[in-house]
């Protein structure tokens, strides 16, 4: 008897640490997909924006209740952005250390396609068979060559949000503000009204001024790959954003941008009757500023000129590492989450944006409630119909792009439209030079 006690005392002391060891983790499980049996295959994911992880997550729940004999153990972590990019680019050039699946911001995209080593896998496999079904204009910006290695959350229609209670105590109809210079003049009546700015501008991000000059067929770099970020469009906008500033229809944006505590503050106490972003902000306001539910209509954004069209560069592109031990699967879970149609659907249900893939617009998987309905009214989409044929794609691919982004945001707009100690022209000028001398 003693024998057999020992024996199994013995076995049991085996088993434990075994077993201890079968539970430890890879990554941040902070957010996992539910739904995942001990024989998943674990995937890492990288982001820098939480609703995203939402989305993922979800999509793996789905993945693996129409696949129960091939599941996924979604492992999400999510960084500050510029965080994320650096540790990105450190891993993919050392070799180790990258995940699986990944968000690039399209800004910084250029920098992972310099060179003959792009630390992507080819996703045409799951691409091309669909192209037909897509905005073609968003899909080309994740290809070098013929190779796609990136896929879109979504087309990034820009759009303006009033906040119509502020411009009712102003007695300013939204249908009125056709043109920057009608918002413009509507700015003196609700400051005067109501001692509110009618917009902000960013001084830390580029986002509102590059739609502003891009509406204009305008950009950083022409279609033969020319430094034109000083040209006369660019300079008159700036200065166009300056005016305002000074004469206090507008103010800089609190906290420097529209992705701060302060700035998401300063917006669900009424701070100000406008903001300028792509259909995608959306989330920002259910998640961030409850308050303002019922409150903000969502309209196409002001025109310089009737010639004006409507810019579309998307905003992050979901991409396989090389170093990822299962592309195979990775890539037709990626299919599954963000090209098929189902996916599609899910984009806008759950993140609230502006699919890339077309061909679901106009069906009735675009008709359901969801909470962005909810916040701000059931006719979001017939907006973003009338924008369609206005649809115009960027040059954000140039492989200067992200310096050139990061001068704007970074140097152009503080020292222009805050600072104030350089003329717009003069900070254009500027990051022209900067540009060139780099070349």
């Amino acid at each position: 008897m003693k024998k057999y006690l020992t024996l199994v005392l013995c076995v049991m002391m085996l088993v434990v640490p075994l077993a201890a060891c079968s539970t430890g983790s890879t990554g941040d499980t902070s957010a996992p997909a539910d739904n995942k049996p001990a024989e998943a295959t674990a995937l890492t994911f990288w982001t820098y924006v939480e609703q995203h992880t939402e989305f993922m997550n979800d999509a793996a729940n789905r993945w693996n209740t129409n696949n129960p004999n091939e599941t996924i153990n979604l492992s999400s972590e999510t960084y500050p952005v510029e965080d994320m990019h650096n540790k990105l680019l450190i891993t993919l050039q050392s070799g180790q250390g990258a995940p699986d699946i990944v968000d690039v911001n399209v800004a910084k995209f250029s920098n992972f396609m310099k060179g003959n080593n792009v630390g992507f896998v080819p996703l045409n496999d799951i691409i091309e068979a669909e192209k037909s079904s897509f905005l073609e204009a968003v899909l080309d910006i994740y290809k070098k060559g013929d190779t796609y290695y990136g896929i879109e959350y979504h087309v990034g229609a820009p759009v303006i949000y009033y906040n119509t209670e502020i411009l009712d105590q102003a007695g300013v109809k939204v249908e009125d503000l056709k043109y920057w210079d009608d918002l413009r003049e509507a700015g003196k009546i609700v400051l005067e009204k109501t001692g509110k700015p009618i917009i902000t501008f960013e001084i830390s991000d580029s986002w509102c001024y590059y739609i502003m000059i891009t509406q204009q067929k305008s950009d950083y770099f022409d279609r033969n790959g020319e430094c034109i970020i000083d040209n006369d469009i660019n300079v008159k906008t700036l200065q166009f954003m300056l005016d305002m500033l000074e004469e206090g229809t507008a103010i800089t944006t609190p906290g420097g941008n529209f992705h701060t505590e302060e700035y998401f503050g300063f917006m669900a106490k009424g701070g100000a009757a406008s903001m300028l972003l792509p259909l995608w902000y959306m989330g920002r306001f259910t998640d961030y500023m409850p308050e303002l539910k019922g409150k903000v209509q969502i309209a196409p954004i002001p025109k310089w000129t009737d010639n004006d069209v409507a810019p579309v560069f998307g905003g992050t592109g979901t991409c396989v590492t090389v170093q990822c031990k299962n592309p195979d699967l990775a890539k037709r879970f990626l299919f599954d989450a963000k090209v098929s149609p189902e996916g599609a659907a899910q984009i806008w249900n759950v993140l609230g944006f502006d699919p890339l893939r077309w061909d679901i617009w106009e069906t009735d998987v675009m008709k359901v409630p969801n909470k962005y309905t909810d916040y701000f009214g059931p006719d979001i989409f017939e907006i973003i119909m009338k924008m369609k044929d206005e649809f115009y794609p960027t040059y954000i691919t140039h492989e200067q792009f992200p310096k050139a982004n990061e001068l704007v945001a970074k140097n152009v707009l503080f020292k222009a439209l805050s600072e104030k100690n350089l003329t717009p022209a003069e900070a254009l000028k500027e990051a022209a030079n900067e540009l060139k001398s780099s070349k």
